[in-house]
């Protein structure tokens, strides 16, 4: 099984002007925290453990965030916005869920 368990396949434009061309593959937490709205300490429960990339990064290839955002989060954002009348029934349900 190779380290890397997603082929690197899709840059960014996030570092499009990055002399470096791999950094368009790589997301560091500082990225996906403040240019996507993510938790810091939600990243590695997501995505896994940050990995070494060019240049001293840290961080995910950017094949293997888009891989979990349209294999797990998107399709479960879809299920509850379907499901659920409003937001404050998705938080009811995650309260009461968590309370017991």
């Amino acid at each position: 099984m190779s380290t890397e368990p997603f082929r690197i396949s899709e840059g960014s434009a996030l570092h499009a002007d990055d002399p470096d061309p791999l950094r368009q593959y790589w997301y560091t937490a500082d990225d996906l925290v403040d240019t996507f709205g993510y938790r810091r300490d939600a990243l590695e429960g997501l995505f896994g453990e940050a990995t070494p990339g060019p240049g001293g990064l840290v961080g995910w290839t950017t094949s293997v965030v888009w891989k979990i955002e349209s294999e797990v989060i998107v399709p479960a954002v879809e299920l509850l916005e379907s499901s659920f009348r409003d937001p404050e029934s998705i938080d009811l349900t995650v309260y009461r869920s968590s309370a017991g």
